[in-house]
């Protein structure tokens, strides 16, 4: 029963899916492009909560904790559609069973990301801030040709693969 309620609702999310697809592909082609072109992306808002924080040497439980859940909220600006996309299809065409172990699977691969880089800052942290300072000039203009890119073959995937030219035409 409530299997069926979830599949009918995510049904409905799932065709709807093609067309937000189609629409982040087109913004991240344009927003890679604005910053290829000299354009900068910067709020003031992950400033301001790090001075909430106080003496970074004096950081308790609560900071961590507030970290944390900042560091995921802007996380789902990334992940939010992929995770949206691989729930939504595992609800509509598999058993809540096999939705369940999809979303275990996401937050273990993400998990794991966040673990090694963690990790690996906390154990070359000098090197890699040395070898980080080396590449940081070339950064924006190299993600910026990285997000024209994935746009792109967003745009080109939801109008092929997602049957949206058929739709369109």
């Amino acid at each position: 029963m409530i299997q069926n309620i979830i599949g009918g609702g995510a049904r409905q999310v799932i065709d709807v899916i093609p067309w937000i697809g189609l629409t982040i592909g087109i913004v991240l082609t344009f927003v890679g492009g604005w910053l290829l072109g000299g354009g900068k992306i910067y709020t003031s808002i992950a400033q301001q909560a790090s001075t909430k924080f106080g003496d970074p040497s004096k950081v308790g439980v609560k900071g961590y904790f507030l970290f944390g859940l900042s560091y995921g909220t802007a996380s789902l600006s990334c992940t939010l559609p992929i995770f949206i996309a691989v729930l939504g299809i595992g609800v509509a065409t598999n058993t809540l069973v096999d939705s369940l172990v999809s979303f275990v699977l996401f937050a273990l691969g993400m998990g794991t990301v966040i673990l090694v880089l963690t990790i690996a800052m906390a154990l070359f942290k000098g090197a890699l801030v040395g070898a980080l300072r080396k590449i940081l000039p070339y950064t924006q203009p190299v993600s910026a040709v990285f997000m024209i890119l994935a746009g792109a073959y967003i745009v080109f995937y939801w109008l092929t693969e997602g049957e949206l030219l058929d739709k369109i035409m």
